[in-house]
């Protein structure tokens, strides 16, 4: 969607962060611009439900400012 201008971001846990950068370098997409939102990851046996609940509210609230972060057209190749 990125290529095509449509304005997109990438939601992962942070064990998946690596790959998901690799895999937007392989694409052709500049892994400087604000693309990736990583989120902690989960630990049920130890975070309660409403603590888990906060933390993906806290990541939700970030993605309207990565889309505004963005340049529309994107420069990508």
């Amino acid at each position: 969607m990125i290529k095509q201008g449509i304005p997109s971001i990438v939601f992962v846990h942070e064990p998946f962060e690596k790959l998901a950068r690799a895999q937007m370098r392989q694409l052709g997409i500049d892994d400087s611009k604000p693309f990736v939102i990583v989120y902690p990851v989960d630990r049920p046996s130890a975070d309660s439900p409403d603590f888990v609940r906060e933390k993906a509210k806290e990541q939700v609230r970030r993605i309207p400012e990565f889309l505004r972060a963005q340049e529309w057209p994107p420069g990508i190749d």
